[in-house]
């Protein structure tokens, strides 16, 4: 029986030994060619561990840019939602502002027909004195400042109104001149109603191109955001926490 024992020992140490030595020969053969030596053995170890230690910092770097990168899209998404919302704003103040311009442009229609009723009685024409002139003259001058200050004529019709140029006589008579005055208020509503509605246009075109810039965003935010946490996933816990990126409310 001490016999069988120490046999078995025996062949247990055997095994162990040759366990050992095919380690050492699955070591030596994954060592690189020349390398035998202690001391270049251990350079080789030291070697590798830093290519290791690189390549995690690579791999490191390279997943906080991507995280990065996804936080930068995130809030560049913020700021064309926001963007958006304003563009929206605008649409209907531009909307608004056709509107009022459309009500103006009537009551200046309507001014215009009552001026061309009151000139199709007709008056007197007599010759007109200097006292005469200059009264109408006069009377003018306080009509045209006053349809300026309702939005009736423009810088440029003003202008010309005092300056009798353009057509404005001060010379004919008063209910003539209202009559180019109410034409005079047409022409500049109806051009102010012209320029609301291209600005309307523009707004609403503006408010399509930031709608459109906000779901392409929303788009490049999910998959960077995908990106990113695939990225921090593969990152071994040793590196440390990297924030994740922001989120971005709802599309509207």
């Amino acid at each position: 029986m001490a016999l069988l024992v120490g046999n078995s020992g025996q062949v247990a140490v055997i095994w162990l030994a040759l366990i050992l030595l095919a380690v050492i020969a699955l070591f030596a053969l994954a060592l690189p060619r020349g390398v035998h030596r202690p001391r270049q053995i251990s350079a080789w170890l030291a070697d590798n561990a830093a290519q290791k230690r690189a390549e995690a910092e690579r791999r490191a770097e390279e997943a906080a840019e991507t995280i990065r990168y996804a936080d930068e899209i995130a809030v560049a998404a913020r700021g064309a939602t926001n963007t958006a919302e304003r563009r929206r704003d605008e649409c209907q103040r531009a909307q608004a502002a056709v509107e009022g311009a459309w009500q103006a442009y009537q009551q200046a229609d309507a001014a215009l027909g009552r001026a061309r009723r009151a000139a199709a009685y007709g008056f007197p024409d007599s010759p007109v004195d200097a006292d005469e002139r200059a009264e109408r003259a006069h009377a003018l001058r306080r009509s045209a400042q006053a349809a300026y200050r309702r939005g009736d004529l423009s810088d440029t019709q003003l202008l010309d109104a005092l300056t009798h140029r353009n057509g404005w006589n001060p010379a004919l008579h008063p209910v003539t001149q209202e009559l180019a005055l109410a034409r005079a208020a047409v022409s500049h509503r109806f051009a102010a109603y012209q320029r609301s509605l291209d600005a309307e246009n523009a707004a609403w075109q503006a408010s399509d191109i930031a709608t459109a810039a906000v779901r392409s965003l929303r788009q490049e935010v999910a998959a960077a955001e995908a990106l990113a946490e695939a990225a921090r996933a593969a990152l071994p816990e040793t590196t440390g926490h990297v924030p994740s990126p922001r989120r971005v409310p709802a599309a509207a």
